[in-house]
């Protein structure tokens, strides 16, 4: 019992509004939170300094200190500074929400409160802090070279600031037009919102599959898997972003396309390479199209205007950090690096090479796993 309750997550509700201030504290504490709670902000500092809550829900407009102030402070103490703040705010014009976020916040919930909103929220923000702390966890093992992990912990603030701030900037321009959006407009927003989403979730996962690799904590579950079914998945995720680019995907991959390999493994890979040709595309179109050899299967991925790379299995962390270019979009040597671990570890491989009309595509070979066997 003892070891549930640390694990709860808890929250700092900061409200100068009783009323308000019992609705939340009633709601969370049945949804299983822990709380804490203050009236005014010079309060809230002194409780979130000694309660180190996982969240902070910050009320704006306050007597005294105001939400905006007392955010600021916050940010200075080292103590309080990585704690995610949600302001809660009767206030919906765009200036303010825009000020929330310069000073800080990561999100705003509105009054009269949504009760599936202010959960939606909340989860949403605890999840990105776990996260972030897990990397943090990640990083001194990853290598005992200082200049390899300073560049590690680049690639993850530059990465991560850059897809966060464009999925944010994406969101608020829409919640600012919205009212005056036609259908077709809206649906226009709608996939380049997903497809920012699904971006920025892609290189989280890349970084977080790196650090289980360094930590050797990814054991292989091989099993007998449709190639087809795993295919289909990834494309039912990424469909979406290839259309905010125009781009068609199209494969010859059959049912009961069988091959050994971990299901999770073959996913990421397969995601991964998908989401490299959807961002560095020579065409409008994707071809995936797989050539059954004696025991392996050989699958191709048409078409990138990627530089055809050369894929070194040596996984060692600070030779590979040298290559990383936080200039591109995405992590790419990483990335691939990423593909090649996981193939090598289920008897499978990875290549680049060029066509004739100068694009690439990447070919990568996988254990066959016929239906009789």
């Amino acid at each position: 019992m003892n070891n549930q309750e640390i694990k709860k997550p808890s929250i700092l509700i900061v409200d100068d509004n009783f009323i308000n201030l019992n609705m939340l504290l009633e709601f969370l504490n049945q949804e299983g939170f822990k709380t804490l709670i203050a009236q005014d902000g010079e309060t809230a500092i002194r409780r979130a300094e000694i309660g180190r809550p996982d969240l902070i829900l910050l009320d704006i407009m306050m007597t005294g200190m105001d939400g905006f102030q007392t955010c600021k402070k916050l940010k200075t103490i080292d103590t309080t500074r990585d704690i995610p703040i949600i302001f809660l705010t009767a206030l919906t014009d765009t200036v303010n929400q825009m000020k929330g976020f310069e000073v800080g916040g990561v999100d705003y919930i509105t009054k009269p409160f949504d009760p599936k909103q202010v959960l939606s929220c909340i989860k949403k923000q605890i999840k990105i802090k776990e996260q972030k702390d897990e990397l943090s966890e990640l990083t001194p093992s990853i290598s005992e070279d200082i200049d390899a992990r300073d560049k590690f912990l680049s690639i993850i603030v530059h990465k991560m600031s850059k897809a966060f701030n464009k999925l944010h900037d994406l969101s608020l321009l829409f919640a600012d037009a919205i009212s005056e959006l036609q259908k077709d407009e809206i649906s226009v927003f709608d996939r380049h919102i997903f497809g920012s989403a699904h971006n920025t979730i892609n290189i989280l996962e890349n970084i977080l599959d790196w650090g289980r690799f360094q930590q050797d904590s990814w054991n292989v579950q091989s099993e007998k898997i449709d190639l087809y079914g795993i295919f289909l998945a990834v494309l039912y995720t990424y469909q979406k972003l290839a259309r905010t680019k125009s781009i068609n995907i199209s494969h010859n991959i059959a049912p009961e396309s069988f091959i050994l390999s971990d299901p999770e493994m073959m996913y990421r890979v397969l995601a991964n390479l998908i989401v490299l040709a959807l961002t560095y595309p020579a065409s409008n179109k994707i071809i995936v199209s797989i050539d059954n050899k004696d025991a392996d299967i050989e699958m191709k991925i048409n078409n990138t205007s990627l530089q055809v790379y050369s894929i070194d299995n040596n996984f060692e962390s600070k030779d590979l950090l040298k290559t990383v270019n936080t200039g591109d979009a995405l992590p790419i040597q990483l990335t691939l690096a990423l593909c090649q671990q996981m193939l090598l570890m289920n008897n499978g491989s990875l290549l680049m090479k060029s066509d004739d009309n100068q694009s690439s595509y990447f070919v990568l070979t996988l254990p066959s796993c016929n239906s009789e066997n």
